[in-house]
C-alpha cells in the first residue's frame, strides 16, 4: 500500500534527548513528501505553539499538527478542530486533582497553558519548555479559556497507580494516557491521537492503511493501532514494541529519519 500520510510523535521519537533532530536529513525527506503529495503530521501531547517552533511555516509550510494528544488539530494558519471540556467536567476534575496528593497540575487551554503562581521555579521552567505560551494564575478558577487538557505530573514510580486512581474518580467523561516520566494527560473521552488522524483521514480522503506512524509511549498506542504502517522506537515501552508492525533504532540515533529514508528509498 502506498503511504500517503506520515505522523510522528515528538519527545522520545522524532526528537533526540536534547530536543533536536537532523534538519538536513529531514529536509530531504520533507521535500520528497511534498513532491509526492504525502501529508506530514506532527502528533504530540505538546502545546501547538511548541510544535510550531520545530516546524516553522517558512521551512515546513505544509505540516499539519495533532497537538495536546489529539485535542487540537491545525495547520500553520488555521485551527481545524479544538475538542474542549464542558465546564462541569472542568470543575469536577479540578475538585479531584487539586485534592490529590503529590501531583502538579497544568491546565492547557485554547489561548494558553496555565499554572499556579506558587509552583517551584524548576516546575515552572519545565512546563515552559513544553508550553511556551504559559500564564501563571493565583487560582485555576481565574482562568477564562476553554480547556483542552489537564496535564498532571506525579511520582514516576507510581504513574500507573495514579492513572487508575484518576480514572476511577473522573469516570467516563475523560481519557487518561501517559507519555512517561510521571506525566499523565487527561483529555476528553473521545480525544486521542488516533481520532486526530481519523479526522485528517476524512479531510484528505486517506485510508488508515495508507498511513505511517511513529511512537514510543502510551499516548501513541491509539495512533499505532489505527494506521497501516506502525513503527515503534527501539527506546519505546514494552507495549509499544509489542503493538507496532515495525521497529526502528532509538530516537538519539534518528530512528524516524532512518526508517523514512528506507521506506522512501532515499
Amino acid at each position: 500500500m502506498t503511504i500517503k500520510l506520515v505522523a510522528t510523535d515528538m519527545d522520545g521519537t522524532f526528537l533526540d534527548d536534547d530536543k533536536n533532530f537532523d534538519q538536513k536529513r529531514f529536509q530531504k525527506i520533507y521535500q520528497y513528501m511534498q513532491d509526492h503529495g504525502i501529508v506530514f503530521v506532527c502528533a504530540s501531547g505538546n502545546q501547538f505553539d511548541k510544535l510550531n517552533s520545530f516546524f516553522p511555516r517558512s521551512k515546513y509550510p505544509e505540516t499539519l499538527f495533532v497537538a495536546e494528544n489529539g485535542a487540537l488539530i491545525a495547520d500553520h494558519q488555521k485551527i481545524f478542530r479544538a475538542d474542549t471540556f464542558d465546564q462541569t467536567v472542568v470543575q469536577k476534575a479540578l475538585n479531584i486533582l487539586e485534592n490529590t496528593a503529590n501531583v502538579k497540575l497544568v491546565l492547557c487551554g485554547t489561548k494558553s497553558a496555565y499554572i499556579r503562581n506558587d509552583v517551584t521555579k524548576d516546575f515552572y521552567e519545565l512546563t515552559k519548555l513544553y508550553c511556551p505560551t504559559l500564564e501563571t494564575v493565583k487560582s485555576f478558577q481565574d482562568i477564562d479559556d476553554d480547556i483542552l487538557k489537564f496535564s498532571v505530573n506525579c511520582p514516576i514510580d507510581q504513574t500507573e497507580l495514579y492513572m487508575d486512581k484518576l480514572a476511577q474518580a473522573l469516570g467516563s467523561d475523560v481519557s487518561i494516557v501517559s507519555s512517561g516520566h510521571g506525566d499523565i494527560d487527561i483529555v476528553r473521552h473521545d480525544v486521542s491521537k488516533a481520532n486526530g488522524l481519523h479526522y485528517l483521514a476524512k479531510k484528505f480522503a486517506i485510508e488508515p492503511a495508507e498511513m505511517c506512524a511513529f511512537g514510543d509511549g502510551g499516548n501513541d498506542l491509539s495512533m499505532l493501532e489505527y494506521v497501516g504502517h506502525s513503527v515503534a522506537m527501539e527506546n519505546g515501552t514494552d507495549i509499544v514494541l509489542q503493538t507496532a508492525d515495525y521497529h526502528t533504532i532509538n530516537n538519539n540515533d534518528q530512528g524516524v529519519l532512518k526508517h523514512l529514508e528506507e521506506l522512501f528509498e532515499l
